[in-house]
């Protein structure tokens, strides 16, 4: 999820209307293992159709119903179950969106929010942030308070209590590294971080499995890995350094060599090997690739036309039922996108949606979750590398992942068989510049109704000064749906608090 984050003056706390409760329980599906923290991810359905703006993050209702990966935490004393956006486009996790501006109102109020003054163990730290997205923003208060995921327990967690928020229907779970750096001094213990503090797991890893939209049975694991949900080797692929990176920020980046269409006749088509950095967003639906690429792929879809109007390439939904797929290319490992997960439905009984968009001029490539619902992926922090292997389901065997420079297995391999995309009968031209040709007359509305993911988060700014208080004369508004401020804020408290679990991850 893109961002831009500034720091902004201490705010009181302020109220909200409790919302509906969750009515389903995803308890008896968490595992805590020996030094591992599995919890299911559910995909949460009723997403509205698609938009496009040409600043902002464009998503549609996926096919098969369902736009949004989510997961349940707990948050309090007593704990209260929270549900929120799985994200490794940004580092901070912050709860409470502003239902009634949220792009989605009805939806948002379905979800439970945070009720801090019901938790014993809360502790406010005077701290108020913003955080700017492509879509939408949030103003938040830091605040400390027992958070529990995967039947693990962090007694002291660093999160935001949404203050104001616009475009934005569910709070976040961010997972990446922090977008400034590794050394970068406004840096204090996120969710991962304390989850190693507290020797909950070995290191900062975890593996990522969302499967296809209709699938119950995605799931995070915080210190493990289920060779029973991938086929083949784990790609081991370093993270990009900063400054090898489009902006310069630290995201799970890696170099994409190549891609690829195999075509429901048995056909195949493969691009020539290039070197393309893009990160892995699983807060963000679509996949965003720079023109060239999007072209070429949108125009080998098996019937696809574009529209001017959206920037989409739109094929027949009927195409989600025959073989073949959309395949990426990483080294030796190919991951291949079936068509039921790369097509996205536009709710209107039209044309489906091509799940690539084109990515914006001095942009950054990712891959959303129309690239990771085919992929398995571990993200090792520590070690700085990315593992993928395609993503398959023969049953459950969960490794922990271990410390050190072979905290992921060298050599574990998957216990799905399978095969993965065809052997390339032609070229695909990923270095021609040319509109797209086959024109759309029949596309679908396109309305105003965004999405679930603003998009990766940008690096954020923070200042330190002594002394804070809260101003007088209650809540002091600011900001707009445009993100727009003008303040600085110190850390104080929160470093204070932070600074130990730092000191423990450093040991």
């Amino acid at each position: 999820m893109r961002s831009l984050a500034l720091s902004a003056v201490a705010l009181p706390l302020l109220a909200w209307s409790p919302a509906l409760a969750l009515s389903t329980s995803t308890k008896s599906l968490v595992t805590r293992g020996n030094g591992y923290l599995r919890h299911p991810i559910r995909t949460v359905a009723g997403a509205p159709k698609h938009r496009r703006r040409q600043t902002e993050e464009e998503t549609t209702t996926p096919h098969h119903n369902g736009a949004s990966y989510t997961i349940d935490i707990e948050i309090g004393t007593p704990p209260q179950t929270i549900t929120v956006i799985l994200d490794t486009g940004s580092n901070d996790l912050w709860v409470n969106p502003t239902c009634v501006t949220a792009n989605i109102p009805d939806y948002c109020n379905q979800f439970a929010q945070f009720d801090w003054t019901a938790s014993s163990t809360l502790q406010d730290l005077e701290v108020a942030h913003i955080i700017r997205y492509g879509k939408g923003n949030v103003t938040f208060q830091w605040v400390a308070d027992a958070v529990t995921i995967g039947g693990g327990t962090i007694p002291t967690q660093i999160f935001g209590i949404g203050l104001e928020s616009y475009d934005i229907p569910m709070g976040i779970l961010g997972l990446s590294p922090s977008i400034a750096g590794p050394n970068a001094g406004d840096n204090y213990g996120f969710l991962l971080d304390s989850l190693v503090t507290e020797r909950l797991i070995a290191s900062r890893a975890f593996s990522l499995d969302l499967r296809e939209i209709e699938s119950p049975e995605g799931a995070i694991i915080f210190g493990g890995i289920d060779t029973g949900k991938f086929i083949g080797n784990l790609e081991r692929l370093p993270m990009l350094d900063p400054q090898d990176t489009p902006v310069g920020a630290d995201r799970y980046f890696i170099y994409l060599n190549g891609v690829g269409v195999s075509l429901p006749d048995g056909s195949a088509l493969a691009s020539d090997a290039f070197q393309l950095p893009i990160f892995l967003d699983s807060g963000g639906t679509y996949s965003r690739l720079p023109s060239k690429i999007f072209v070429a792929i949108g125009e080998a879809v098996p019937g696809s036309q574009y529209d001017p109007a959206s920037n989409l390439f739109f094929a027949d939904c009927a195409l989600a039922n025959e073989p073949g797929s959309i395949d990426f290319f990483f080294n030796n490992k190919v991951i291949s996108v079936p068509w039921k997960d790369f097509l996205w439905d536009s709710g209107d009984g039209g044309p489906c949606s091509v799940g690539v968009m084109e990515m914006e001029e001095g942009g950054e490539p990712v891959f959303g979750d129309t690239f990771l619902r085919a992929a398995y992926v571990v993200y090792d922090q520590d070690n700085r590398e990315l593992h993928l292997a395609q993503a398959a389901n023969c049953g459950t065997n969960i490794v922990p992942i271990g410390s050190g420079p072979d905290a992921v297995p060298s050599g574990l391999t998957g216990d799905c068989e399978g095969s993965t995309g065809a052997t390339a009968t032609a070229a695909l031209d990923v270095t021609a510049t040319h509109a797209p040709t086959n024109i759309i007359t029949n596309a679908p509305t396109v309305t105003n109704a965004p999405g679930f993911g603003p998009g990766p988060a940008q690096t954020g700014l923070t200042t330190t000064l002594g002394g804070l208080t809260r101003p007088t004369g209650g809540p002091q508004p600011f900001g707009n749906k445009n993100g727009a401020v003008s303040a600085s804020v110190g850390m104080g408290a929160l470093v204070a608090l932070g600074v130990v679990n730092l000191i423990a991850l450093a040991l």
